[in-house]
């Protein structure tokens, strides 16, 4: 993947998209910033309330007024146009070439990422879905088991199907592991920056917390997001392995019986069995 293009970061929810992002932006060439949800706004109908909610918390979200957001997704041809002029402005602010973006959906809009930006590389990151499901329990969101599976699928369901469709960019792709990310940061980053076409730069191994991003939300939604919360303090590897302290086996056996009734099952039991195990 060359320098300069734009890198898109996806995952289900609570499987360490956001530490990913944090730790990416230290890196002295590329800029993140909070989620756009780029693909819920309808450029045919920019003054729909879901296209004008989602361009007031962009505004929010990237400290720029809600008249201007507005007026830059009117004179944008495109959402690419528009992603592309808020987040290079969002990089040259901090003196940096590049930007990255974190949605967790974006696994879901692969194709149409990849049409928009062929150039772009996309960063899935994959966590266990059994902590996965434990941290939204401790959350108190999206944890009924029933709706849990249905959320799961739909995520790695749409990764699935694109992976045997029409071929991804070659090199545009790449995997990695929530656990690794937290047990072997410098390996997994140096992985990641190998993927971004950028030089090799320490910072981005080394995280010690991020608060900022928490008071952004927090002040503009009235929400004190759990993820968030978690990213203010330093890496630490005491949340994998959660499941078993949190959810039954019988949660456990439904949610594995629905994901196979949707034909995911064998995708479900490799990641469970590819979760790496840490030492006590």
């Amino acid at each position: 993947m060359l320098p300069n293009r734009p890198i898109f970061i996806g995952g289900l929810f609570k499987s360490g998209t956001s530490l990913l992002r944090a730790m990416l932006g230290q890196h002295p060439h590329i800029a993140t910033g909070l989620e756009t949800y780029w693909f819920d706004i309808d450029w045919n109908e920019l003054d729909g309330v879901n296209s004008k909610e989602r361009l007031r918390r962009i505004a929010a979200f990237y400290r720029i007024d809600t008249d201007e957001a507005d007026a830059l997704a009117r004179r944008s041809a495109d959402v690419r146009a528009f992603l592309d002029e808020l987040l290079g402005r969002h990089a040259r602010a901090q003196g940096k070439l590049r930007w990255a973006e974190k949605t967790p959906g974006n696994v879901i809009h692969a194709r149409r990422l990849f049409s928009l930006w062929p150039e772009a590389g996309l960063i899935h990151v994959v966590r266990d879905p059994r902590d996965v499901l434990a941290s939204l329990r401790q959350a108190r969101k999206w944890d009924d088991p029933d709706y849990f599976a249905s959320m799961w699928c739909k995520f790695f369901g749409a990764v699935e199907e694109a992976k045997v469709g029409p071929p991804w960019p070659e090199g545009n792709f790449l995997e990695i592991r929530y656990e690794d990310l937290v047990a072997r940061p410098e390996e997994v980053m140096r992985r990641v920056i190998e993927f971004t076409g950028e030089p090799w730069h320490a910072d981005v191994s080394r995280f010690n917390g991020k608060t900022d991003d928490f008071e952004i939300v927090l002040q503009h939604t009235g929400k004190a997001s759990t993820t968030l919360d978690r990213l203010r303090h330093p890496l630490e590897q005491g949340r994998v392995g959660l499941w078993s302290q949190v959810l039954t086996q019988d949660e456990l056996d439904y949610v594995y019986e629905r994901v196979k009734g949707e034909g995911l099952g064998q995708v479900y039991c490799r990641i469970i069995a590819e979760t790496p195990a840490f030492p006590d």
